[in-house]
């Protein structure tokens, strides 16, 4: 997928998470996610962001990453 379609996507899911929570922040995570053992994942914890919601993206059948969503605590 081009990155720049993938960069609108994520504003668009931040903007609509935001209207759930104002602290939502939505980051992009290529390839296949790990929970336990993602950087991005402790990263956002250890600045007191938990994991919310994930939206897999790709192409066709595809997997090309995820949307990963955080809100504070």
């Amino acid at each position: 997928m081009d990155k720049k379609i993938i960069e609108e996507l994520r504003k668009i899911h931040e903007i609509e998470y935001r209207q759930i929570d104002s602290t939502a922040r939505v980051v992009v995570e290529f390839g296949e996610v790990d929970y336990e053992k993602n950087e991005t994942i402790k990263k956002y914890k250890s600045k007191g962001y938990e994991l919310f919601d994930s939206n897999r993206f790709g192409e066709g059948p595809r997997q090309c990453g995820e949307f990963l969503v955080f809100v504070k605590k």
